[in-house]
């Protein structure tokens, strides 16, 4: 069947059929919501990746907890600590990406879709230019189209009424009861239906001529409009395109360096888990390699009395007494979690039952007495410091300086689990305000969290 038979043909479901262009005008609204689509795609998966970041961090977050009181220790912990930080660097990179896909590709959308669809009462502009034009140049054809099938529809009656008279006249002629006036009618309506025919046949043919002349023209009309639809649908694949490389841009972290380097620093992390290094830890904190005040021979003295832990007290009575002037001391350990095989020297909370000393008899004849010595104000084991140097570790500061009005600001060098009620817990970074020097023996006071409490000097610095 040739082309200009299609044009005639009612049921065809062709582009050049009356109307049949609006499927292309509707592209162009469809255009319109198809980036509204996009965008919300972008809007869900932006959301995705901070829910995504949230997870992550709130997963770091309960695993370090575990880690700052739990029972794992040194460059094993450190392990851990290192997949965890993993973690909270990754949800930092989805957190980018959510912002990038809103920020760039999200409002790019947003602004091209603006420039190219301009809405006007009920239509975009570019919608109803499309359907105009193609109205416009459809309605001649439309025109011609319309006379021919007019002419066909007259035709095939025509035809109808021949055939129909032929059969009547046929059987007329053998009806022996017709008379042949009756005979004469019928053969005349014969020659006027098939003059009928004859006059139909040639004005639905003189309308398949005209119509087949003006088709070339209706199909350059049309094919003009229609490649001003396709050029517009082509500028929005195009940009769809590039859109889809932004978002892929914006998803793929294997091109990211600091991704690839989150990898490589867990790696090396993982690496320095040393099993030798945190059992040796583990021994001298924990295990054989502790310091142990073995019990020694103590001779008896009733009038020695207990020794505070903490608070300044008179060396000896008012009336003289006993100068004790050698007590060797220890304490039961208190420990943080550290990863270094070094720690600073524990502070002492108090005297073991094992102590040597040595006595000065005064002159009084009520017998010797002895006096009350702090454990952190004041000095004894020939004036050794259980924490070393008070300013050892401690910065350039001077102990004798005063702090200000509100202390000072100072941060946690190392962790230190308290083992008295009016003591501070630390934790490594941990900063907070000293609120008054260092006795002799080491402790600080300090208000950290609201909280006021004692710590020792050299797990801080001063900042």
């Amino acid at each position: 069947m040739s082309v200009n038979e299609d044009f005639v043909q009612s049921s065809s479901d062709s582009f050049w059929e009356v109307g049949k262009y609006m499927r292309t005008v509707k592209r162009c609204d469809n255009g319109f919501q198809l980036c509204n689509h996009l965008r919300k795609l972008i809007e869900e998966r932006s959301e995705i990746e901070r829910k995504y970041s949230a997870m992550l961090n709130e997963w770091s977050k309960k695993w370090n907890n575990f880690l700052d009181k739990g029972p794992e220790y040194g460059t094993t912990q450190g392990a851990w600590r290192g997949v965890l930080t993993e973690s909270d660097q990754v949800a930092d990179l989805h957190t980018n990406m959510a912002d990038k896909l809103m920020s760039s590709v999200h409002s790019a959308i947003k602004v091209w879709q603006k420039d190219n669809y301009h809405k006007s009462m009920m239509h975009f502009k570019e919608t109803k230019d499309f359907e105009d034009s193609f109205r416009k140049v459809q309605k001649p054809w439309g025109k011609h189209l319309s006379k021919v099938q007019a002419a066909k529809k007259d035709y095939h009656a025509a035809c109808r009424a021949e055939k129909s008279m032929a059969n009547q006249e046929n059987n007329a002629r053998g009806d022996s009861t017709v008379s042949q006036d009756q005979l004469t009618k019928l053969q005349d309506k014969l020659r006027r239906c098939q003059q009928d025919v004859d006059g139909t046949r040639e004005k639905y043919n003189a309308a398949i001529n005209d119509i087949n002349s003006y088709n070339p023209k209706y199909i350059e009309d049309m094919t003009e409009v229609y490649n001003k639809c396709q050029e517009f649908e082509h500028k929005r694949i195009d940009f769809f395109k590039k859109i889809m490389y932004d978002i892929h841009a914006c998803l793929d972290l294997s091109v990211d360096a600091k991704y690839s380097q989150i990898y490589t620093s867990l790696h090396a992390t993982i690496g320095n888990q040393d099993a030798n290094k945190d059992l040796k830890w583990w021994s001298t904190n924990h295990g054989v390699g502790m310091h142990m005040n073995w019990p020694e021979f103590e001779e008896y003295s009733p009038g020695l009395q207990a020794i505070s832990k903490r608070g300044k007290s008179n060396v000896g009575s008012a009336d003289g007494g006993i100068m004790i002037t050698k007590i060797k001391h220890s304490r039961e350990d208190s420990y943080g979690s550290y990863t270094n095989e070094q720690q600073p020297p524990q502070p002492q909370h108090q005297y073991q039952p094992q102590q040597t000393y040595t006595t000065q008899t005064s002159n009084n004849s009520h017998g010797a007495t002895t006096s009350n010595s702090d454990s952190h104000d004041s000095t004894v084991n020939n004036g050794e410091n259980p924490f070393g140097d008070a300013d050892q570790d401690y910065g350039d500061q001077d102990s004798s300086e005063d702090p200000p009005s509100d202390g000072w600001v100072v941060r946690a060098l190392y962790s230190y689990a308290k083992a008295e009620d009016d003591e501070l817990e630390l934790n490594v970074g941990d900063v907070f305000r000293q609120v008054a020097v260092a006795d002799e023996m080491g402790w600080c006071k300090g208000l950290k969290d609201g909280v006021e409490g004692f710590f020792p000097k050299n797990y801080v610095e001063r900042l």
